[in-house]
């Protein structure tokens, strides 16, 4: 069946809303394109190439319908591994895979006809042929897409250079290595003080490479630990190798606070991504490495935790940086929707948000539910809107479903009088989340 423009969107007032916001550009807060990529321009050989190998959903996907894992992250070779895409796509109806693949097939190769193993051969012949064209490279996928800005995550010692020579792209610090312990320069440093130097001087040449946000990961088990003055006596202990366990998050959770008062400083974002349990397989984990699409949601965080962390970061040197706040758990939904208002800022708009359905929750039921939270114990206006958190340039297409969802999400409000029914008032509220509200944080 041919796909409709219509799609997602059930009344007049959805097509209406969609139309004023579908051409904005994309901002994109938070994804894990790869650099070297958009740096030297990649050209792709094959929809394997480009679609398939990189997607750890895909991958979780392919294993759920049984498709060995040979055909997935083994030596398989390109076309088999496509082959067994398209005799897993059609198993996947429900699933926002499903969705995003037609997009992605429609919006990029103009193919509107659904991939199964009876269309698998044209398809993958038309798009190697395709791919060809300068058009289909990484930065063309990225101009195809409007995306005026991506923020790919790199380390602390990741080399930046590239950044300057491909428009519209600025790092997002990922900063996991650092709270987890692990980064040289923390053996580097002599003290906390002359570590947090350290750290600045490093941060300002990220934010002379445009970086505006911050991501770290609150994994499942993570605690955040007030300070009780003893840090500088723990990292000693931690340089020498002699730090005991029951230590760790204490000290962690002080380098944490560095961080975001630091960040609060240059005016950065803080994206915190909640509740993610990464250590399953260990099967999956020696096959596919660290991001091999076999995490599950962790437990729920611990909002009084969260609320001290916050506390100590608004009192502390430099300030409470803005945060968005993601959670694999949607029952977390309301909780952190909530504590959006304990930390409002002085004047200061969305200082503290939750942030898009992430992860797991990226699909119709998650999107629509974190909507809920956000319009009903926060303020609708100031949410940040949609990021990919993906590492295929195709996947900008999630921006076109997000706004298909709340543009439709908006119009069945208002049908029920729940949302005013004046189309300029929602016209304006839809374009501050889809666009706007991402500018403001750049």
């Amino acid at each position: 069946m041919a796909f409709s423009e219509q799609f997602l969107l059930k009344s007049e007032l959805a097509v209406r809303l969609y139309r004023a916001v579908r051409e904005l550009p994309v901002i994109d807060m938070h994804d894990h394109l790869p650099v070297a990529d958009l740096v030297r321009d990649r050209r792709y050989a094959d929809l394997t190439e480009l679609w398939v190998a990189s997607d750890p959903y895909k991958h979780r996907a392919m294993r759920i319908c049984g498709i060995p894992e040979k055909f997935i992250t083994g030596k398989a070779s390109p076309y088999e591994k496509f082959l067994a895409w398209s005799r897993c796509l059609p198993e996947l109806a429900g699933n926002p895979l499903y969705d995003w693949s037609r997009l992605e097939l429609l919006r990029v190769f103009g193919i509107d006809e659904p991939l199964s193993p009876a269309t698998a051969e044209g398809i993958w012949v038309k798009t190697c042929a395709l791919l060809k064209d300068p058009a289909y490279s990484a930065r063309g996928l990225l101009k195809l897409f409007r995306v005026e800005y991506a923020f790919p995550c790199v380390g602390l010692s990741d080399d930046l250079a590239g950044f300057s020579q491909v428009p519209g792209l600025a790092p997002s610090l990922r900063g996991d290595d650092l709270a987890g312990l692990t980064h040289p320069v923390l053996k580097e440093a002599g003290s906390l003080a002359d570590l947090r130097t350290k750290l600045a001087a490093r941060l300002n040449e990220f934010h002379a490479c445009g970086c505006r946000f911050a991501d770290h990961a609150l994994d499942d088990g993570f605690r955040l630990v007030p300070d009780d003055g003893r840090n500088e006596e723990r990292f000693a202990r931690f340089r020498l190798g002699q730090l005991a366990d029951a230590d760790r998050f204490a000290l962690a959770s002080q380098i944490l606070r560095i961080l975001g008062n630091l960040y609060a400083r240059l005016g950065w974002t803080l994206q915190l991504h909640i509740g993610a349990l990464r250590r399953t397989s260990s099967r999956l984990r020696a096959a596919a490495g660290p991001a091999g699409g076999y995490a599950a949601i962790g437990s729920a965080f611990d909002a009084k935790e969260l609320a001290g962390f916050l506390d100590e970061l608004e009192r502390g040197e430099g300030g409470l940086p803005r945060v968005i706040l993601y959670t694999l758990d949607p029952a977390d939904h309301a909780a952190l929707a909530v504590l959006s208002g304990s930390f409002p800022g002085d004047g200061v708009r969305g200082k503290v948000a939750l942030g898009p359905a992430w992860w797991y929750c990226d699909h119709i039921p998650g999107m629509r539910d974190a909507l809920e939270n956000i319009a009903s114990f926060g303020v609708l206006s100031v949410f940040p809107g949609m990021t990919t958190d993906s590492r295929s340039p195709l996947s900008f297409v999630r921006h076109e479903y997000f706004r298909r969802v709340f543009c439709n999400w908006l119009a069945e409000k208002a049908s029920r009088d729940e949302m005013p029914q004046d189309f300029e008032t929602l016209k304006s509220l839809a374009e501050k989340v889809c666009y706007h509200n991402a500018k403001a944080l750049i």
